[in-house]
């Protein structure tokens, strides 16, 4: 099977998968307990959440290690709890589902709720947010995704966060939370927390060839309190037991694959150039064509109307490639387009017929070869099926 839904989970790296059973094994005490195995588990740990930070921009201080990114988006969402009045939350309409359920939830604790559509190229307009700010002047908190994960569109963070603070200073200094769910951006595109003044950011270890059931949360604010209470570990952020064997693979994942690689921007873009020159196809967003900086190269969305995405995905599988019609979180909701084609309010046929190709860094020029011809003739064949050849 060639994988080619990197996007949904990236292949894990053997070695960092072996370096995580090497320390489960050799650091088998509780890393809050005294005693000597206990203070070498934590010795282990800190020095892996010190090592996570000199890759990602912070101190070491300002990093929880989580259960993955789903539970880091909800650890900020249901920190909002604790504020003694409600507000308003601004999300995008492409928001990851470990984003908008949490944020619909508060609306049934009066907090309101504000979904604001991307733009045609699947990106968030800042003068919209700045619209919806002025809109919205109670706002205590705006999250937006790094890099989409059904598009590869990268948003405009820099310019979001400029408008959010430019907000918070017309109010007077009143805080608005600045959430940033980098799960699919770290390994595609340039993530250094330094640069990005966000209040919160998520990250999960398996999108870069990490282990699954591992993640982090930025915390910029050293002091960050969170709803869900326990013995205090992580600063108090994520009570429960530490990992100590996942945080040295997070971080051994975030070294050796947490930054773009070289590989998958050429591949993508050589892909990208010939998918588009496919018969009755296409591209989703059609922008990206004119403008592939604005996108990650390892995530492309493509469509041929007349064929639907799940038939085609199908066949691919049973042809020994494996891609996906979006979001995998989101396709366990059989029968619903994806999200960020409804966001984008594309042609329902376009979305009816998309596909997600995704790549890594381990994804070869030939395997890419041969998934283009098996791509043009599973569609011929689908479209004679149908009579729509």
């Amino acid at each position: 099977m060639t994988y080619l839904d990197w996007a949904a989970t990236a292949l894990p790296d053997p070695h960092i998968m072996q370096a995580m059973a090497d320390t489960a094994v050799n650091f088998p005490g509780n890393p809050s307990s005294p005693y000597p195995s206990g203070k070498e588990a934590k010795a282990a740990l800190e020095d892996a959440r010190a090592r996570c930070a000199a890759v990602l921009g912070c101190s070491p201080g300002q990093l929880a290690f989580t259960s993955g990114g789903t539970e880091a988006n909800a650890i900020v969402l249901l920190s909002r709890l604790l504020l003694l009045e409600p507000g308003t939350i601004l999300i995008s309409g492409l928001e990851h589902p470990s984003v908008a359920e949490p944020a619909k939830m508060l609306t049934r604790l009066g907090w309101n709720l504000n979904d604001l559509p991307p733009v045609a190229d699947g990106r968030l307009a800042p003068e919209k947010l700045a619209a919806a700010l002025s809109k919205h002047p109670d706002t205590r908190l705006a999250a937006l995704m790094g890099v989409n994960n059904e598009t590869g569109a990268v948003q405009p963070l820099n310019e979001c966060i400029e408008v959010v603070r430019e907000a918070q200073r017309d109010a007077g200094g009143r805080p608005i939370h600045f959430h940033a769910d980098l799960v699919q951006a770290a390994g595609k595109i340039s993530v250094n927390l330094a640069d990005l003044d966000v209040d919160t950011a998520s990250f999960s270890a398996h999108k870069f060839r990490g282990p699954r059931g591992v993640g982090l949360l930025y915390h910029r604010n050293p002091q960050f309190e969170a709803f869900i209470r326990g013995g205090g570990q992580e600063h108090g952020v994520r009570p429960g037991t530490e990992n100590a064997a996942g945080a040295v693979a997070m971080a051994m994942a975030l070294e050796r694959w947490g930054r773009p690689h070289t590989a998958v921007a050429e591949n993508g873009a050589w892909l990208l150039e010939k998918m588009a020159a496919l018969e009755g196809v296409r591209i989703v967003p059609e922008e990206r064509l004119k403008s592939p900086d604005n996108y990650a190269p390892g995530i492309i969305s493509l469509s041929f109307p007349s064929v639907p995405g799940e038939v085609l995905a199908r066949v691919l599988s049973e042809s020994g490639y494996a891609v996906s019609t979006g979001s995998a979180c989101s396709s366990n909701k059989k029968g619903k387009l994806p999200k960020a084609m409804v966001a984008m309010k594309v042609p329902k046929d376009t979305a009816e017929g998309m596909i997600r190709v995704s790549l890594g860094p381990t994804t070869t020029r030939e395997e890419l070869e041969g998934f283009l011809s098996t791509l043009e003739r599973s569609v011929s064949m689908l479209k004679m099926a149908t009579g729509r050849a």
